[in-house]
């Protein structure tokens, strides 16, 4: 069985992010089961889904880097769901100054490369991942204009 490095702290730091997002786009953040592709679904006040979320906490700050880069398994994961549900699976992200933005996983990688972490010695964190420009990304911690909630 392969190691378990995600922590409770981590846990914890994605439902403040799902549960500040949810107070901005007034829908409820529900966490989704452990082994599920992605890690909210977000509803309204009668549990309609409206919509998912697979929330990402990083180490750096916005800008930092170009891209980001998510596994290309997590984005045919989150593909397969909204295929599923008829729903918008968004990736959203907080980095460590604090800005929160998102993107549609329909959105189209600007590449996809071998990639992953490689601080940690372990094969298995290296893949095929998909690079996203972060100026494709919506920024959610501005005064949400109408429409600007993908869910």
């Amino acid at each position: 069985m392969r190691i378990k490095y995600e922590t409770k702290r981590d846990k914890q730091k994605e439902r403040d992010v799902a549960k500040r997002v949810a107070d901005l786009w007034d829908v409820v953040a529900r966490e989704n089961p452990e082994f599920y592709p992605v890690d909210f679904c977000f509803t309204d006040d009668k549990n309609e889904v409206s919509g998912f979320g697979e929330i990402k906490v990083r180490t750096h700050e916005y800008g930092r880097y170009p891209t980001y880069i998510v596994s290309a398994h997590k984005v045919a994961d989150a593909k397969s769901l909204a295929n599923a549900t008829g729903l918008d699976v968004i990736l959203i992200v907080q980095w460590t100054c604090g800005t929160i933005a998102f993107l549609n996983f329909d959105h189209p990688p600007v590449r996809t490369t071998w990639g992953g972490r490689q601080d940690r010695s372990d094969e298995q964190d290296m893949e095929p991942v998909n690079h996203y420009d972060v100026e494709d990304f919506t920024i959610a911690t501005k005064e949400p204009q109408e429409n600007d909630a993908p869910i």
